[in-house]
């Protein structure tokens, strides 16, 4: 069953978290193909069977940039990005499941679009995108890096869209604890609510012309 090979996953990532070493991966790494990237990968097939757009993130740290200094990810996920610039993730950890869409990540010119649309008449599509979204199930949230601490400049404090206008990225996500019973239909269900936000985005903030930061 799905949710048991979930759930095997899972206990592999707790293991990893309480020793996440180069001894741990050279005693572990030959349990990792089979009980946590084949059920991951059997996970995305159901959900999306075109797997060749998605990008599949190894489970080694590249400790000269990343703040975690663990040798390994507590997770294995999974990104896909359109044309029009959103985007979808899926994420299996200790915890569970984790899917996601929207725009994580505001390069600079898309900040720029995201926030002139904000602050038009497009802001209240958003706010409505927004609203159905949290109606359907899904959670919004600021993307990455964290929100400013103030208005951007220009930008009155007491503005009705100051929470969002501070945002540097946007999505729709929700989280599936272990044991995950249909894992295909929940992640799907998840996205869905996020197609009217992600609707939103492709149409008011677009592609970007710049290099995408990296998860």
């Amino acid at each position: 069953m799905m949710s048991h090979n979930l759930a095997a996953a899972g206990a592999w990532f707790a293991r990893a978290a309480a020793d996440n070493s180069r001894e741990f991966w050279s005693r572990e790494k030959h349990r990792y193909a089979d009980e946590v990237r084949a059920p991951f990968l059997t996970l995305l097939s159901a959900v999306d069977a075109d797997t060749a757009e998605w990008k599949v993130y190894r489970p080694h740290h590249d400790t000269r940039f990343s703040a975690e200094k663990g040798v390994l990810k507590t997770f294995i996920g999974a990104l896909r990005i359109e044309p029009d610039g959103t985007g979808r993730y899926l994420q299996l950890d200790a915890r569970g499941v984790l899917a996601s869409s929207g725009m994580p990540y505001l390069a600079p010119d898309q900040l720029a679009q995201w926030r002139a649309a904000l602050l038009d008449e497009r802001g209240e599509g958003f706010a409505h995108a927004a609203s159905a979204a949290q109606a359907a199930g899904g959670t919004l949230k600021s993307g990455y890096p964290e929100p400013l601490a103030t208005a951007p400049r220009g930008v009155a404090r007491d503005h009705p869209r100051i929470a969002w206008l501070r945002w540097k990225g946007v999505e729709v996500f929700g989280r599936l604890p272990h044991p995950v019973d249909d894992a295909a239909a929940r992640v799907a269900a998840i996205w869905s609510a996020g197609e009217p936000v992600a609707a939103w985005l492709a149409t008011a903030v677009g592609p970007s012309a710049m290099e995408r930061p990296r998860r």
